[in-house]
C-alpha cells in the first residue's frame, strides 16, 4: 500500500458490516477520512483503530475544508455508507477525480466473509442467503492470547493475521536483526556477485540484509549478475519474488540439508562457486553438505541475531495472567525468550500454556530445553503456524 486512495462502504445502511480488505488496511492507512452517517458501532471502532495506530482522522467536513488533501505520498482510507449489499459506497464530492479505489460491500452472491464492527474489535461474519441474514464465523483463534516472539519488524503481518482471526497477539520481541559487524567479507562478496554461479538465501533476514547492502553499491538491479539463486523455503522465495527475482531452487522440505541436495540435481556442484547469505550463528550443516558435494562456498554472515532489551521484553500482563499460545519462528527466538522468562518454570506455573513451532530447527531447540511442542507448522511459514493452531483448536473444540 503505497500512495493510493481507499473508498470502502461500511453498512449496508445503518449497519456495521465492513470487508476484511478495509480492516486489513485500516491500521497501516496515515489519513482516514470518516462518513459520520455511518453506524455509530462503526464510527466506534474506526476511531479506536485511529487512535491505537495514531493515525491522523478526519471527518467529511473537515477534509472538504483542507486544500491538499490528497498527498502522494500517503495512503488515505475513506469510509462512506453504503445502502445495499454489493453496493458502491458514495463518493465525496471532494474526491471527485482523483484515482480511487473504491471497494463495495460484498454481494450475496459473493458468499465473502465480513466483519461485523464492534468498538475494540470485530466477528466474523459470511453472508448466507438472498434474504440477507448471515451468520456468525467464529475463528477456532478467536479471544485466544497469543505471544508473538518474532522480532518487532518482522511482526506486522503476524500480529494482523491474527487479530483478523480475533485472536488478542500480545507482542514480546525476544529478538532484533543488525547487520553484521565485519564488513569486509559482505563487501567483498557485493562487489565480485559476477564471479559466483550461485546465491543461496537461508533466510527472509538474510534477503533483506544482502539487498540493503546492494543498493548502497548499486543503483541497478541488473548489477546483481546471471548467477542462479536459491532459498531455504517459501518465505524467503517470496522476498525474492518481491523484488521480481526468479527463484531457480527451492526445495520442498524447507531444510539446508534438502536445500543442498535440490541444488545438486538442479544442477551439479562440482567446482561451482556459491555465495551463502545467513546469519552469524547460522547451522554448519549447509555450507558443509555444498563443499561435500564439490562446491566451491564463500560462507558470509550478513546479520546477527541479537537478544532483545530487558525493557523491550518485559510484560507484566504477561508475567501475572499468561496466555494460551507461545509462538516461535526461530531457535534464536526460543534461546532469547527463554533466557529472559525461563521457559520450564514458566510452563509450570502456567500449565494450559500451548507451544506454537515454525519448523524443525525451532522444535529442536525446544526440544532441546525439554518443552513440548503443541503444533508444528507445516509448510514451515506464519501461514502453516496459523494453520496448525486453528487446526488444534478447532479440534479441541469438537471434542
Amino acid at each position: 500500500m503505497q500512495g493510493k486512495i481507499f473508498l470502502f462502504g461500511i453498512g449496508p445502511e445503518r449497519l456495521p458490516f465492513i470487508s476484511t480488505r478495509a480492516a486489513e488496511l485500516l491500521p497501516r492507512a496515515d489519513k482516514v477520512i470518516l462518513d459520520q452517517d455511518i453506524s455509530d458501532l462503526a464510527q466506534d471502532y474506526i476511531r479506536f483503530q485511529c487512535e491505537k495506530n495514531k493515525i491522523e482522522l478526519l471527518t467529511l467536513a473537515q477534509a472538504q475544508s483542507l486544500k491538499n488533501i490528497c498527498n502522494p505520498k500517503e495512503n488515505i482510507l475513506c469510509f462512506s455508507k453504503a445502502e445495499t449489499w454489493g453496493a458502491k459506497p458514495t463518493l465525496p464530492n471532494f474526491l471527485q477525480g482523483e484515482s480511487i479505489i473504491t471497494e463495495p460491500l460484498p454481494s450475496l452472491e459473493s458468499g465473502k466473509t465480513v466483519l461485523l464492527l464492534q468498538k475494540e474489535g470485530s466477528l466474523y461474519m459470511e453472508i448466507r442467503d438472498a434474504a440477507g441474514s448471515a451468520r456468525q464465523k467464529t475463528n477456532p483463534l478467536s479471544e485466544k492470547r497469543i505471544v508473538v516472539t518474532r522480532a518487532k519488524t518482522q511482526s506486522e503481518s503476524f500480529v494482523r493475521a491474527l487479530s483478523q482471526r480475533g485472536a488478542h497477539p500480545i507482542e514480546i520481541p525476544s529478538i532484533r536483526i543488525e547487520p553484521h559487524p565485519d564488513h569486509r567479507g559482505i563487501v567483498e562478496a557485493i562487489a565480485g556477485l559476477n564471479a559466483y554461479d550461485w546465491i543461496v538465501f537461508s533466510s527472509a533476514n538474510g534477503v533483506e540484509m544482502f539487498f540493503s547492502l546492494f543498493f548502497r553499491k548499486f543503483e541497478d538491479m541488473r548489477d546483481f549478475g546471471g548467477a542462479r539463486i536459491a532459498a531455504v523455503g517459501p518465505a524467503t522465495a517470496e522476498c525474492l519474488r518481491q523484488l521480481h527475482l526468479q527463484v531457480d531452487v527451492m526445495p520442498e522440505k524447507h531444510t539446508g540439508k534438502a536445500l543442498a541436495k535440490a541444488i545438486d540435481k538442479f544442477d551439479a556442484l562440482e567446482n561451482r562457486r556459491i555465495l551463502l547469505v545467513r546469519p552469524e550463528t547460522g547451522s554448519a550443516d549447509l555450507p558443509r553438505l555444498l563443499e561435500e558435494m564439490g562446491a566451491i562456498v564463500d560462507d558470509i554472515p550478513f546479520y546477527c541475531t541479537l537478544g532483545e532489551s530487558p525493557e523491550v521484553m518485559e510484560n507484566a500482563s504477561f508475567r501475572a495472567e499468561g496466555a494460551d499460545w507461545l509462538t516461535f519462528c526461530s531457535a534464536s527466538s526460543v534461546k532469547h525468550f527463554h533466557d529472559f522468562y525461563h521457559l520450564p518454570p514458566l510452563l509450570k506455573k502456567f500449565s494450559s500454556l500451548k507451544i506454537a513451532s515454525i519448523g524443525p530447527e525451532t522444535t529442536k531447540a525446544l526440544k532441546a530445553l525439554r518443552i513440548t511442542v503443541t503444533v508444528e507448522a507445516n509448510p514451515y511459514t506464519v501461514q502453516g503456524l496459523l494453520d496448525a493452531m486453528e487446526k488444534y483448536e478447532a479440534e479441541q473444540r469438537s471434542r
